[in-house]
């Protein structure tokens, strides 16, 4: 009978990373350092401070919020900013004083027309002073800031590009 016991069996060595070959360590340095050379140089937000996300500021005039710093500090000198500064300005002049006088002086020169005019044309046509006045007095259009009718859309075929990953309009990425 045959009996196979311990002492036939060798002895199994273990090899672990301190006494593996010298030459694996070596090609893994050189590795590492392949990589560390091809690292992105990319700079963060081209070099541009940032505001995180609760921390933006906002232009609520021309309906912008900055991520970046430089372009907050950059935006009240642009020329967006400012044309949308002066049509306040001029719809607040409109409002305060232009249109106020506008209809003073258009009263004013009503007043005038059927004093002086009004009663000759009157005789003229042959007819009574309020068939005239109402002859006379017809609306006119007077060109406001806002008389004309909402500015349309260009009729250019635009091309609408969607983005890439469907996360519409979530994705920033086009």
């Amino acid at each position: 009978m045959l009996r196979i016991g311990r002492a036939l069996l060798a002895e199994v060595t273990t090899i672990n990373s301190s006494t593996a070959s010298v030459s694996g360590r070596l090609i893994r340095i050189r590795k590492k350092s392949k990589w560390i050379d091809r690292r992105s140089t990319r700079v963060p937000h081209n070099g541009k401070d940032i505001w995180y996300f609760g921390d933006q500021p906002s232009c609520a005039l021309c309906h912008i919020r900055f991520r970046y710093k430089q372009d907050y500090e950059a935006h009240k000198e642009s020329e967006l900013h400012v044309n949308r500064l002066r049509w306040v300005e001029t719809m607040n002049w409109w409002k305060e004083t232009g249109e106020p006088a506008y209809l003073k002086a258009s009263n004013e020169q009503w007043e005038w027309f059927e004093q002086h005019v009004l009663p000759t044309k009157a005789q003229e046509m042959g007819c009574t002073l309020d068939e005239a006045r109402r002859v006379y007095r017809q609306a006119t259009m007077t060109e406001t800031p806002t008389w004309h009718r909402p500015l349309q859309c260009p009729t250019v075929k635009q091309e609408v590009k969607e983005p890439r990953d469907q996360r519409w309009p979530a994705s920033p990425k086009w």
